[in-house]
């Protein structure tokens, strides 16, 4: 659904015009949304929003400050908004499970779970520079090698980012398994992806990132690699490349194996339409605005959030991992 950006900072909230056109009392109690004499009422609103956000190990995301989205819902709904920091992602989709929390921000391989085992729908997700809340995950190759097609790769040394990582592995490795090219031996062990790489592939060569996986292939230490399908451009394509470079024409593009999705906002399914229209907005709003657009660059470290859907956003990736073995359980991880 598609939203007009709504006034900023207004006198009166949307929120409040809600309640008066509905004719009802903003309700809600502490540590659930909403009250049980609301529960099924589309235009209730809870008298405080709740963001689960996921705790950050990353030294350089630790100090990240989430209180400015805090503000920004609460200055354009009128609802107080406050932030829950939870230790990880499985307690961030418990909190939306059990309406301990409106919203939450998590990366796409967690959302896709939480929208595959419980159904929480999107409020936003993030966009880059040029409009495109995903990347293309892909296989590529240098353009002498003769690769054609992931059927042509069987047996040749291969590049991987990492172990178990999506572009680099996951993707893929589901990719064959979706094509018929590989088998499991177990169904819910993830480490079967991990054989089932080994058994395909000649040499694989584990880690160093997209610039490591890159490397391997340019000096021939591989033949095909996994990452994104921009790679090569981005850190060959440049005037400041490194010596073990390829020019860029050098590289072929193998496969594209699907779009990996940026990171949504979810709702939990507790919220009503009345709650999911102001919080659409607002997010939205971010967009349009100086301080929003602060918020986006020093809390959220994306260009723009856009409207989607979690059918649109996370269907097509879920739709190709969900052939691997205990992806579920390692998303989580």
């Amino acid at each position: 659904m598609q939203h007009s950006s709504p006034p900023h900072r207004k006198e009166t909230s949307r929120r409040a015009v809600l309640a008066a056109t509905a004719g009802l009392a903003l309700t809600g109690s502490a540590g659930c949304l909403g009250s049980e004499d609301d529960a099924g009422d589309p235009d209730s609103v809870s008298d405080e929003f709740v963001f689960a956000v996921e705790a950050q190990d990353d030294p350089d995301d630790i100090e990240r400050d989430w209180e400015p989205l805090a503000e920004w819902i609460e200055s354009e709904t009128g609802v107080p908004t406050s932030i829950d920091t939870v230790p990880d992602d499985s307690a961030a989709i418990g909190a939306l499970a059990t309406g301990q929390a409106h919203a939450s921000y998590l990366s796409g391989g967690p959302s896709w779970v939480g929208w595959n085992e419980h159904g929480f729908e999107t409020l936003a997700v993030e966009a880059d520079e040029d409009g495109n809340p995903y990347y293309i995950a892909a296989g590529y190759t240098r353009a002498d090698t003769g690769i054609e097609s992931m059927r042509d790769a069987e047996g040749v040394d291969s590049a991987h980012t990492g172990d178990l990582t999506g572009a680099g592995m996951l993707v893929p490795t589901a990719y064959l398994a979706d094509e018929e090219l590989v088998t499991f031996d177990d169904d819910d062990d993830v480490t079967a992806i991990r054989d089932a790489v080994e058994e395909y592939f000649g040499n694989p060569v584990v880690g160093g990132g997209y610039i490591g996986a890159l490397q391997a292939l340019s000096e021939e230490q591989a033949d095909i690699a996994f990452g994104r399908a921009t790679t090569p451009e981005e850190y060959c394509g440049r005037s400041d490349t490194e010596d073990w470079c390829l020019d860029p024409d050098e590289y072929a593009i193998v496969e594209e194996f699907t779009q990996v999705p940026s990171h949504p906002v979810l709702a939990s399914l507790e919220v009503t339409a009345a709650e999911t229209e102001l919080l659409e907005d607002a997010l939205l709003a971010l967009n349009d605005d100086p301080d929003g657009q602060a918020i986006l660059e020093d809390v959220f470290d994306v260009h723009e959030l856009q409207a989607a859907t979690s059918e649109d956003h996370l269907g097509p990736y879920g739709e190709l991992i969900s052939n691997l073995p205990g992806i579920e359980d390692h998303l989580l991880e």
